[in-house]
């Protein structure tokens, strides 16, 4: 599943299991869409997967579930381990970075065994552990799953990985 190519390989994270290795400790994503002739992004929460799927979640309404609707594809951007780089000079500054571009497809899904599994998902991305979330609470909740159809990671000023 990888990504489009990549121009400083340089700085391409080699590793399928390194790549995974970011998205699964980072908690934000940044989700794009398309909307019409607009792009919209998003930070959004997710709980991820392996090997190929993230889970997001959302109240009931919004311009983020319309756009889904219409446009199910979609493209995401998680980064971490970020370091400033300060240089005697403008151009001797830098910046220490890795992250994960991917692409994908989205689902809102509608089983409830899903929903939780996704919702579980999303509390082991940020240290919880999941749990009872009560009918009426997950009927209310929108749980979206993105199929992970292409991933790329890079890094700047760590070793090759």
């Amino acid at each position: 599943q990888q990504g489009p190519s990549m121009r400083r390989k340089d700085r391409q994270i080699e590793s399928v299991d390194a790549v995974r290795e970011v998205i699964g400790r980072c908690q934000v994503l940044h989700l794009a869409m398309v909307d019409g002739d607009h792009p919209y992004v998003l930070p959004l929460s997710y709980g991820y997967l392996e090997p190929d799927m993230l889970y997001l979640h959302s109240a009931s309404e919004g311009r983020k579930l319309d756009i889904l609707r219409a446009a199910p594809q979609v493209c995401f951007a998680i980064s971490t381990d970020h370091e400033l780089i300060r240089g005697e000079r403008p151009c001797g500054w830098g910046f220490r970075y890795r992250s994960v571009i991917g692409e994908g497809t989205v689902s809102f899904v509608t089983d409830d065994a899903e929903k939780r599994m996704g919702l579980d998902a999303i509390m082991r991305q940020h240290g919880g552990e999941g749990g009872d979330y009560g009918d009426a609470s997950l009927a209310a909740t929108i749980v979206l799953r993105v199929d992970i159809t292409s991933l790329s990671g890079k890094h700047a000023g760590y070793q090759s990985e």
